[in-house]
């Protein structure tokens, strides 16, 4: 299946180190996090920034377990062995779609990795479904 596939190996690469930058992402929130809540602890007008504080350290949090329970093995270990056929069949069925989880993680990482933190998994995934190495099936 993939034979030929123009993309295939930066998009192995890229995917098989995605766990390792949602982690890099996530230890610089922390530690952003951690900066920021130390530093604005008892200033009344620092309240405010305080929860943008706690809130990269919460994504931080967030980003780091879903990197090792979710995208290591079931993203990056899959790019590694360039395994196309499962990451493409990887999906979430809602109704007549088949949602790919490797968009949904994507998009979670996105949205607690303040930025970032989504798109060493959203750039192989959006090449595997509109660039791959075949036609992604959208209908269930």
């Amino acid at each position: 299946m993939s034979e030929g596939w123009k993309h295939e190996s930066w998009v192995s690469t890229l995917g098989q180190w995605a766990w390792i930058l949602v982690m890099l992402n996530s230890v610089v929130d922390i530690i952003w996090g951690l900066v920021i809540i130390i530093s604005l602890a008892g200033v009344a007008y620092g309240y405010l920034s305080m929860g943008y504080g706690i809130w990269l350290l919460i994504g931080g949090i967030i980003n780091a377990l879903i990197a090792f329970s979710i995208i290591l093995p079931k993203f990056s270990n899959k790019c590694a062995k360039k395994d196309w056929d499962y990451l493409l069949n990887w999906v979430l069925p809602i109704g007549n779609l088949r949602f790919p989880w490797m968009l949904m993680w994507g998009i979670i990482l996105e949205i607690f990795g303040y930025g970032w933190g989504g798109l060493p998994v959203l750039i192989p995934a959006f090449f595997l479904l509109f660039a791959g190495p075949k036609p992604y099936d959208w209908k269930a």
